[in-house]
């Protein structure tokens, strides 16, 4: 009768949590540990299962752990031997599916450390000690946290940066980069003056300035850019602005914060194009009695007498759709007039803004935003029926007119920036116009004129009247 018992046979577990540059050494006087510590428990090797620089504690896979587990349900391994059972599991929850791995297994799997021994995960009192030590271990975990999270706020609340590289500074200097720091205080001043987030793009995509991966600029990527605080100097945490940096800033605190206003307006999303497909959708009003809709481009197919057809684009009321205006027509007329009217010599008079002082305009940025909440809360109380229709439309009437008073306060200390680079009173202005780009036009038009309105063509009229196009200076 053969009475000699049969060869346990053990996977050695070795993880070390953290080992950025491979150098290895922690998990190998693991090795070495866990092989004595078969030799003592009388255990033959079968494996080694290796997860160096993975945390136990993290919730990421171990595959080497799977794999061992997977291994031990395959019947290929009958006990773990690791270096501390810290090294398998810290937290209650993986000790409890352990423990329930194992019973459903119908046979016993040995367990043991260096530190402990064998641990008798099948035993009340072994089950004791291993949620002791767990729970010491989750306790460390809790306090590593809490001391990171401090350590990181105070890292910042000294103006300590976080980042090591940036669009605009040289390499790992926090030094601002003679090339590209301009063109990041220049797409600011271009955001403030009315271009869209495309035009920023391109601006950077034509100076070859690719930024830190290389890739074009798209809207997208230049809007969380510009919403980056590092820009201006301000050191931020956990999304919030908690003080200054100790780097220089590109752009100056208030130009950033002003900037800041426009990329968060109301229904604008981050990489949100803020110019229309066609140059003046939403700036044409329909002059049809009892109508008042807006014009919206579309490309037509057009016949001319003589010619073959051809496609061009034509402005038409959504609304009744009763009134079109062809775009070749009503662009160069609205260039022509706001040429016109910028190049007068009391041009330089736009430029006088009532609002000066930075405090000021800031108090405006923060009642509005004031006010848009109590919008978006009017909304909700609405839907939760706390609020008739009637009370619900009475309110938003009222606050959209303090918003209109607010907003227009906001455009008149803008304007130096609306006309930024436009020689105002000589007759240059008309070229300086004319490259404007659609964003930035788009502006201009929108802090010279209240309306343009496209009154409806007359009948038997086949000759564009310009008189059909009315105007509204403010």
């Amino acid at each position: 009768m053969n009475t000699e018992k049969p060869q346990v046979r053990a996977g050695c577990y070795l993880r070390i949590s953290s080992d950025p540059n491979d150098k290895r050494e922690g998990v190998d006087r693991q090795r070495e540990d866990t092989s004595a510590l078969c030799e003592v428990q009388g255990w033959s090797v079968a494996g080694y299962y290796e997860d160096n620089d993975r945390s136990a504690s993290n919730g990421k896979r171990r595959e080497k752990w799977e794999e061992l587990l997977a291994d031990i349900k395959a019947g290929k391994i009958d006990a773990i031997a690791a270096w501390d059972q810290d090294r398998n599991w810290r937290v209650m929850h993986e000790l409890e599916e352990l423990r329930k791995f194992f019973t459903s297994l119908g046979r016993e799997v040995k367990l043991a450390t260096t530190g402990q021994g064998e641990i008798d995960l099948y035993s009340p009192t072994g089950v004791l000690t291993a949620q002791i030590k767990t729970a010491v271990s989750e306790h460390e975990i809790a306090m590593l946290k809490v001391r990171t999270r401090r350590a990181a706020r105070d890292k910042a609340e000294r103006g300590v940066p976080q980042w090591k590289r940036a669009f605009g500074y040289r390499g790992e200097t926090y030094q601002p980069d003679p090339t590209t720091a301009p063109l990041v205080e220049r797409a600011y001043q271009a955001l403030l003056a009315g271009s869209s987030l495309g035009d920023i793009a391109r601006i950077f995509n034509d100076a070859g300035a690719y930024g830190l991966t290389g890739k074009p600029w798209t809207a997208t990527t230049v809007s969380l850019f510009l919403r980056a605080p590092r820009n201006a100097g301000l050191r931020s945490h956990n999304g919030e602005v908690v003080g200054k940096g100790t780097w220089e800033p590109l752009v100056a605190e208030s130009t950033w914060k002003a900037a800041q206003a426009k990329l968060n307006a109301p229904g604008r999303k981050p990489g949100r194009k803020s110019v229309q497909r066609h140059l003046l959708t939403g700036l044409l009003s329909c002059g049809k009695p009892s109508c008042g809709g807006r014009l919206r481009g579309n490309w037509q197919m057009q016949q001319h007498r003589g010619g073959p057809r051809a496609h061009s684009i034509t402005y038409t009321c959504q609304a009744c759709r009763g009134v079109n205006i062809r775009a070749e027509h009503v662009e160069p007329l609205l260039y022509g007039l706001v040429s016109g009217r910028l190049a007068k010599e009391d041009a330089v008079d736009l430029l006088k803004a009532e609002i000066h002082d930075e405090a000021e305009a800031e108090a405006i940025r923060t009642e509005l935003n004031e006010l848009y909440t109590e919008l978006k809360n009017i909304g909700i109380e609405r839907g939760k029926r706390l609020l008739t229709g009637e009370q619900a439309k009475i309110a938003t009437d009222l606050i959209n007119e303090d918003i209109a008073k607010l907003e227009a306060r906001q455009q008149d200390s803008e304007r130096l920036a609306v006309f930024e680079g436009i020689p105002l009173g000589t007759p240059e202005v008309a070229d300086a116009i004319a490259r404007l780009s659609p964003d930035r036009f788009r502006a201009v038009v929108g802090v010279l004129l209240t309306s343009i309105v496209v009154a409806p063509v007359g009948k038997g009229s086949h000759v564009f009247n310009p008189d059909r196009v009315q105007e509204t200076w403010r």
